[in-house]
C-alpha cells in the first residue's frame, strides 16, 4: 500500500535535504526507529501483528484447532502449554465449513464467547445498475478487511481457512510474487491494527524431508510466515494429532503438543505435557511408513533384540544395524523410542549402549538418548566442562 510522504526534508544528512516530491530511494536512519518486543497472542508460537502458518493434510482436525484458538482468545483462557491468553474478539474467514451444523456447534464444544466471534465469508458490492450484491469475501478485497478491523478494535486473531479458498481468482498461489503481492498488504494490516494472521494450508502429497516446503502452492507463503506449525498425525496412534513446529523467526524453535478429538460433540483434548519432536522428524517418520508394519518399528524391534542381554558397544550396534539394512536416522529414532542409554565403560572408555533397565557403567555421565535424538547436536558436556561427543570419546 503506498504512503502519503511527507514534504518536508528526510533521508539526507545536514545540508542534503532530500525533496520528497521527487523520485528516489527513501532511506530510513536505524538511529530513528524504536525498539520493540514482539508481541505474542501464543507465547513462543504465534505472535500478534504478523502472520502464522497452519499446515496440514485434509481431516487432520486443523479447524478444530483453529476452533479451540477461537474459543480461548474469546474467553481469554490460558493456552494449553499454561501460557496467558490476552481476550478479545476473532474475525473467522472460513469457507469449508457450515456455520448452523460446524462452526457455531464446534465453538460451543470448546467454551467459546460467540458474542466475540465473527464470520467474514461475503462482502457487499455495487453490480448492474448501482445494486448492491453479496460475493464472496477474497484477500483482494483488502478495504473490506480494513474496515472489519476497524469494526472490531479488540481483534486478536483472524483465521483464514484454507488460504486456497480465499487467494482470489486472479493470483496464481503457485508463484511467488502474486502471493507476496497479496500477502504483504494483509501482512501491513496485521501490524497496523496489532491482531495475529493465522492462515491455515493443506498439505501437498508429495514426498520430502523438509516439512515447510510442502504447504501447498508458492514457498512465499511459508517465506512471509513468522512461523509456522504443521498438524499430522502419530504414526503410531492415529487418533493422536501432533502440532510440531518448523521454521520461527522470532522465538527459539519450541517444543510440539500433542491431542486428540473426541466426546459428543467433538472437542479437541490437550495432552498435558510437550512433545519433543520437530515436523521434520515426523515426516521422516512418515517417509519410513511407521506404525507396527514399517521401518521404525523393525529397527526397534532389531535393537531391542541386539541389548536383550546385556550393554554392547555402539560402534558394534550400528555395525549390526548398518548389516542388517537399517539407516542411521531410523537407528537413531528407534534408540530414542525405547529410552536407550549411553555411557561411557569406564573413565574415557568406549561408549556403550544399554537399555533402560541395564545399569549404566558410569551413571553420572549417562546420556538418555531419547532427550538427544530429536537435537540438532548429538553431543554432551562431561562434568570437566570438555565437550565430548557420545560415541567413542572423541572431542565434539
Amino acid at each position: 500500500m503506498s504512503q502519503e510522504l511527507d514534504k518536508s526534508a528526510m533521508g539526507g544528512p545536514a545540508g542534503h535535504a532530500v525533496d520528497a516530491e521527487l523520485p528516489g530511494p527513501v532511506l530510513r536512519c536505524l538511529a530513528d526507529v524504536e525498539p520493540r518486543e514482539v508481541q505474542w497472542l501464543w507465547p513462543g508460537r504465534v505472535p500478534l501483528g504478523r502472520i502464522s502458518l497452519l499446515v496440514g493434510r485434509p481431516g487432520e482436525g486443523k479447524s478444530f484447532l483453529t476452533t479451540d484458538m477461537t474459543a480461548r482468545v474469546s474467553t481469554g483462557r490460558t493456552w494449553p502449554d499454561g501460557s496467558p491468553c490476552p481476550g478479545g474478539s476473532v474475525i473467522l474467514v472460513s469457507a469449508e465449513d457450515d456455520p448452523h451444523d460446524t462452526i457455531r456447534p464446534r465453538l460451543d464444544a470448546h467454551g467459546a464467547d460467540v458474542r466475540r466471534v465473527h464470520l467474514l465469508a461475503t462482502v457487499r458490492r455495487r453490480g448492474e445498475r448501482g445494486r448492491l450484491v453479496e460475493a464472496m469475501f477474497t484477500l483482494e478485497d483488502l478495504p473490506a478487511l480494513d474496515e472489519a478491523l476497524q469494526r472490531q478494535p479488540d481483534c486478536r486473531l483472524i483465521v483464514i481457512d484454507p488460504i486456497g479458498s480465499f487467494i482470489g481468482g486472479g493470483t496464481d498461489s503457485h508463484r511467488d510474487n502474486e502471493v507476496r503481492a497479496v500477502l504483504a498488504p494483509v501482512a501491513q494490516l496485521a501490524e497496523r491494527y496489532g491482531p495475529a494472521v493465522l492462515i491455515v494450508a493443506h498439505r501437498r502429497k508429495s514426498a520430502g524431508t523438509i516439512a515447510d516446503d510442502l504447504a501447498i502452492g508458492s514457498r512465499a507463503f511459508t517465506g512471509i510466515a513468522r512461523a509456522v506449525w504443521h498438524l499430522t498425525r502419530d504414526t503410531d496412534d492415529k487418533r493422536r494429532r501432533l502440532l510440531l513446529s518448523g521454521k520461527n523467526n522470532l522465538a527459539p524453535e519450541g517444543t510440539g503438543l500433542a491431542f486428540d478429538i473426541g466426546g459428543i460433540p467433538p472437542a479437541i483434548q490437550w495432552e498435558p505435557g510437550p512433545v519433543n519432536l520437530r515436523a521434520d522428524d515426523a515426516l521422516a517418520a512418515e517417509s519410513e511408513g511407521g506404525g507396527d508394519g514399517g521401518a521404525l518399528a523393525e529397527a526397534t524391534d532389531f535393537l531391542r533384540a541386539e541389548l536383550a542381554h546385556g550393554r554392547k558397544a555402539g560402534s558394534d550396534v550400528k555395525a549390526a544395524a548398518k548389516a542388517a539394512g537399517v539407516s542411521a536416522r531410523t537407528l537413531d529414532r528407534a534408540r530414542a523410542r525405547l529410552g536407550v542409554v549411553a555411557a561411557p565403560d569406564g573413565y574415557r572408555g568406549p561408549w556403550t549402549w544399554g537399555l533402560p533397565n541395564h545399569i549404566a557403567p558410569d551413571s553420572a555421565n549417562a546420556v538418555k538418548v531419547s532427550t538427544l535424538a530429536n537435537s540438532d547436536r548429538f553431543g554432551e558436556v562431561w562434568p570437566t566442562g570438555e565437550a565430548r561427543s557420545p560415541e567413542g570419546g572423541r572431542p565434539c
